[in-house]
């Protein structure tokens, strides 16, 4: 079962609200909200991940401030993808420069962790939801 190690961002605005994106089609989990973020990279550390890839998926310049934890879960029967386990690594974060446009996510919302708790989350993100 092929395994990927990501890293996410729980970017926080001044009024205390969480950015959070919808999963475009053709992606596994399409259809679901969950923090940007993606794959680490060969020797690339779990802050110079979340840098590159806001950079890259939202046009924007982010700061990792805090390492909150991690989750790990495994996705299975999501035809038509493989079978595949998951350790995602959470940073709280701060925008620095842009604007969080969209180029791979469908949609973008700013919002509480109890509004989030009614959306429908990927699994591998919940955890931080709650944290």
């Amino acid at each position: 079962m092929k395994h990927v190690e990501v890293v996410c961002a729980l970017i926080e605005n001044t009024e205390g609200k969480i950015f959070c994106c919808k999963r475009g089609p053709g992606r596994s989990l399409e259809g679901y909200w969950e923090f940007p973020g993606g794959k680490v990279e060969k020797n690339e550390t779990h802050e110079e991940t979340i840098i590159r890839e806001i950079k890259e998926e939202l046009k924007s310049d982010i700061i990792p401030l805090e390492y909150l934890g991690v989750s790990n879960y495994t996705y299975k029967n999501m035809a038509p993808y493989d079978d595949f386990s998951i350790t995602m690594y959470g940073y709280r974060c701060k925008l620095i420069k842009g604007d969080l446009e969209l180029t791979e996510h469908i949609e973008k919302a700013w919002k509480t962790k109890e509004e989030m708790k009614q959306m429908n989350f990927a699994e591998a993100d919940k955890p931080f939801i709650n944290n």
